[in-house]
């Protein structure tokens, strides 16, 4: 039987269609972490770049200053697996592959025009909605990572910069003490 002949059935249309909707929406979720992958890169290399002010180097305490610095390193761990979703995420959308299913959604699936190797392109769209679900999947780890890490970073700051403030308050106190029993 030739495909212009060919009978599909009705349930065979709504899977397709279905499959390749699901592909689009997981690609939408792909791309907005894409986006808040961008901000939280930014986010973590601003966290690191941060330096002390004058008064928190002076009255800091060590230990504080090496938790900082341990959190502020683990942005390098991070940075590369950023870079690498984001490239992945980017370049989703172009593989010939997803560009050829694109291409037969619209010529074929939608109008709902046969066409040979319909099992083969329903075979292809699982295997792409699987490679597009493992991608969201690294993606939003990486993300939480991410957040993680910036959080960290805020936190070991905020108590350099709350102990330090304490370590200079304690430090004036004693002056003051020390001038008035001369």
């Amino acid at each position: 039987m030739e495909s212009s002949e060919q009978v599909v059935a009705p349930e065979t249309w709504q899977g397709l269609e279905v499959l390749w909707k699901a592909i689009l929406g997981v690609e939408a979720a792909i791309e907005t972490t894409r986006q808040s992958m961008e901000g939280a890169r930014a986010e973590m290399e601003a966290a690191f770049r941060k330096s002390m002010a004058v008064e928190e180097k002076v009255h800091a305490l060590q230990a504080d200053v090496a938790q900082w610095t341990r959190a502020k390193s683990r942005v390098h761990y991070a940075l590369p697996k950023v870079r690498e979703f984001i490239h992945r995420a980017t370049w989703a959308l172009g593989v010939p592959e997803r560009k050829r299913l694109e291409e037969i959604y619209k010529n074929h699936i939608e109008p709902r025009i046969p066409f040979p190797q319909m099992d083969e392109v329903h075979e292809q769209l699982e295997h792409l909605q699987k490679d597009r679900r493992v991608l969201a999947a690294e993606g939003t780890t990486v993300f939480q990572d991410c957040r993680g890490i910036i959080a960290e970073i805020q936190r070991a700051f905020q108590t350099l910069q709350r102990n330090a403030a304490a370590n200079a308050s304690r430090k004036r106190s004693a002056s003051r003490e020390r001038g008035k029993h001369i």
